[in-house]
């Protein structure tokens, strides 16, 4: 076999693979051998049609076979020995497959780029600060009231926050339209389910009431019949129900999962749980920020092979997320231009931080290792138990470790990196729209 390998710098490599004819023919002729042995051939016994008959038969197919093989087996040989990082599966372009004749393929792959990290202290990073006031704490209970609020029908006129139900009827110049009545539909006022201005349209209303509301629908509105359209919607109120929050006591707190004395206790350990909440967001909201600093600094072509695998493992969690199994979610649901961005993103930092672990030789902390898995096995009724399987699994113990080598890199680029600090209230910390 004669190899000419075309090194470039970029990430799209190819090399020229010459197959020598008596290679390809001693091949075939060994495997069309094999297949008399196996042949079952009308008007022959098993095993005792003529070769010629066989290789008539079959000999376009293995020879194709043992071309595609052995060239393959070519290219993984020289990529080897040249000591390349493919990233792809390659290309196999047949060049010259002329029989009797030396057989020629182009292979055209994608390999790992060379990258090389520029000075970390260049580097320069929003550090979001917030703290919870009495008041995010207060706010932080009545919403676990909330949620274990009961409904109790009410003949006060409706406020933001109720529940409603009522009859509609929305016309379009006069014209009543698909989708636009309802009877006894309920509405949480206030829970933005609607076209802007309908909720707001009901506050302050009575049971039985009735109330003309003249709106208009959205230019993006999911039917595009609809868009933009001015509507009028007949409405009367059908029933108002209230909520009746529960009573900070034993009940509410065991309810919520907290065991507390009293109300002043339960709100002191709601505090510390979201204390150790918010710690975690500004950890991550200041490794992202970070990331996004470190990809900007540095730039260098992806394979592309990289990203839609990245993209592929993305539309699976989504597809999950979604309740849904990934075999059955169809290409325009989830295209791959919503995830293009993102993805790209994701591989450059991981390349990134694994050129940051090569260049500084982190290895893993055992120390690091055993703080992250007992955090992790803490909040479970055994958690020895859990410990001893995270060392115990081989899989999971490399993500710790990985893990611990992130933190490492995280570490580096904090001590390295200038930052700059940002006053940020509780709600704008725990948003999941801040952009540091």
């Amino acid at each position: 076999m004669k190899f000419s390998f075309n090194r470039k710098a970029e990430i799209n490599q190819s090399l020229d693979i010459v197959l020598p004819n008596k290679e390809v023919e001693k091949l075939v002729a060994d495997k069309l051998k094999i297949a008399q042995k196996d042949a079952k051939l009308k008007g022959f016994r098993k095993g005792k049609a003529p070769l010629d008959v066989v290789t008539n038969m079959y000999g376009p197919e293995i020879r194709q076979e043992v071309i595609f093989d052995l060239a393959n087996k070519s290219f993984h040989k020289q990529a080897e020995d040249q000591d390349l990082k493919i990233v792809s599966r390659p290309n196999l372009i047949p060049e010259k497959m002329e029989e009797g004749k030396d057989v020629k393929f182009k292979a055209t792959f994608e390999v790992y780029p060379e990258i090389s990290v520029g000075s970390l202290s260049r580097l320069s990073y929003t550090k979001p600060n917030c703290s919870i006031t009495d008041e995010d704490l207060d706010k932080t209970v009545l919403n676990l009231q909330k949620r274990m609020s009961k409904w109790e029908s009410s003949d006060a006129p409706s406020e933001d926050g109720d529940q409603v139900k009522i009859n509609f009827v929305g016309k379009i110049d006069g014209e009543e339209f698909e989708g636009g009545t309802a009877n006894d539909f309920p509405i949480e006022l206030g829970s933005k389910s609607m076209i802007d201005g309908f909720e707001d349209g009901l506050i302050g209303l009575n049971k039985d009431e009735e109330k003309i509301l003249e709106l208009k629908f959205p230019d993006d509105y999911g039917k595009p019949e609809l868009a933009s359209k001015s509507v009028s919607f007949e409405i009367k109120i059908i029933e108002i129900s209230k909520a009746v929050l529960p009573d900070l006591d034993q009940d509410f707190f065991k309810g919520t999962g907290i065991e507390a004395k009293d109300a002043e206790d339960y709100k002191k350990q709601v505090l510390v749980k979201l204390e150790e909440d918010l710690e975690n967001i500004l950890k991550g909201k200041v490794r992202q920020n970070l990331y996004d600093s470190l990809v900007e600094a540095n730039e260098f072509d992806v394979p592309k092979a990289m990203i839609d695998s990245e993209i592929s493992n993305m539309k699976i969690d989504t597809a999950r997320r979604m309740g849904m199994d990934p075999k059955d979610i169809k290409a325009d649901l989830l295209p791959n231009e919503m995830f293009e961005e993102e993805a790209l993103k994701r591989v450059k930092v991981g390349m990134l931080l694994n050129k940051i672990i090569e260049d500084n030789e982190f290895k893993p902390d055992p120390d690091k290792v055993k703080e992250i898995i007992e955090e992790r096995a803490k909040n479970y009724k055994e958690p020895q138990q859990v410990i001893n399987y995270f060392y115990s699994d081989e899989e999971q113990l490399k993500n710790i470790e990985s893990i611990s080598l992130e933190e490492q890199v995280v570490d580096l680029l904090t001590s390295s990196a200038k930052s700059q600090e940002e006053e940020l209230t509780y709600e704008e910390c725990i948003s999941g729209n801040y952009q540091g």
